[in-house]
């Protein structure tokens, strides 16, 4: 269970209660500071059973590292504000991705020479070039999309690169 570091998330309908999961690992806090046997376990079956009513009432989500990493991993070249859901809300804490090795799923030319590339491992993540490519990808070739400077993507495939953005 130590490896697992779990984090409470407030959901959308909680967030405007001001803190409703803090409110919940406070209750825990005060209960450690009981000095009585009985009472503090008291205590901690109260905050247990508030926890877990507000889990099943989804206010309050338990979300492990790894499920945080991949959501992150999944929005990865999206325009999406920072509400600190997705990582310590110190910029330290979290983990910057700044490529993604994976492969093709399906392609097909699109506009103007561009091509629309969907990717496999990204929840179908959708790419667009914005240079020309004379000929998509192949299903199953692999790719590296990579963050450049000011805030611009790059595809790698096939010995090439393209710039590009996500479309969804």
């Amino acid at each position: 269970m130590m490896a697992m570091a779990i984090a409470l998330l407030a959901a959308p309908g909680v967030a405007a209660q001001e803190g409703a999961s803090g409110r919940v690992l406070d209750s825990f806090g005060r209960c450690r500071s009981i000095p009585d046997a009985a009472a503090r376990l008291a205590c901690f079956d109260e905050a247990a059973a508030v926890l877990e009513a507000s889990v099943k009432a989804k206010d309050i989500r338990i979300v492990d590292r790894s499920d945080v990493r991949k959501a992150r991993r999944s929005l990865f070249g999206l325009n999406v504000p920072d509400l600190g859901v997705l990582g310590g809300a110190d910029s330290g804490e979290r983990e910057a991705f700044t490529e993604i090795n994976t492969t093709v799923r399906a392609a097909r030319a699109a506009a103007n020479g561009r091509a629309e590339i969907t990717l496999a491992d990204e929840g179908a993540a959708v790419w667009q070039t914005t240079d020309p490519m004379p000929f998509p990808p192949k299903s199953g070739a692999k790719i590296r999309v990579r963050k450049g400077a000011m805030g611009a993507f790059f595809l790698n495939v096939e010995g090439r690169s393209y710039r590009a953005m996500r479309l969804r």
